[in-house]
C-alpha cells in the first residue's frame, strides 16, 4: 500500500510541478483549496494539494461502473487512517467508493479542520 501511495505522490508532484508540491498549508490555505477543488463540476485527476501539518494532502479521484456518475473525490492524507493519523491531528472517515460494480468502504486519513467542515469527500457529477 505504501508504494501505491509513495507512485502516487511522485506522480501528483510531476503533475502539479515542484512549486505546487511543495507548497506548505495552513489550516485557511488547505479549506481554501479544498473550496477551489469542490467547486468544480468536473473531478480533477488526482494531486497534489500541498503539504499541511508535514504530510501530504491529495486529491483522489474514484470512478468505476457507471462512470462519470459513480465518481467520488476524496481529500486526505498520504498517512494511514489509524494511530499514524491521529498522530497528524487527523479524523479516520470510512467512505463508500466505487469498486468494479459496486461500492464498499474505505478508511481515509482527513484532516481535521476538513472533517470539521464536511469538505472531504464530493460526488462531482450528481449535482
Amino acid at each position: 500500500m505504501r508504494r501505491i501511495v509513495s507512485a502516487l505522490l511522485a506522480f501528483a508532484a510531476a503533475a502539479m510541478g515542484a512549486n505546487a508540491a511543495g507548497d506548505v498549508l495552513s489550516d485557511a490555505d488547505l479549506v481554501a483549496r479544498a473550496n477551489a477543488v469542490m467547486s468544480v463540476k468536473e473531478a480533477p485527476v488526482d494531486r497534489l494539494l500541498g503539504l499541511h501539518k508535514g504530510s501530504a494532502v491529495i486529491v483522489d479521484v474514484r470512478c468505476a461502473g457507471a462512470c462519470p456518475q459513480s465518481t467520488v473525490r476524496v481529500i486526505h492524507y498520504t498517512a494511514a487512517p489509524g494511530p499514524d493519523c491521529t498522530r497528524l491531528g487527523g479524523d479516520t472517515a470510512s467512505i463508500m467508493v466505487p469498486v468494479s460494480i459496486a461500492i464498499r468502504p474505505q478508511p481515509f486519513c482527513i484532516p481535521h479542520v476538513l472533517y470539521g467542515k464536511q469538505l472531504y469527500t464530493d460526488h462531482p457529477y450528481q449535482h
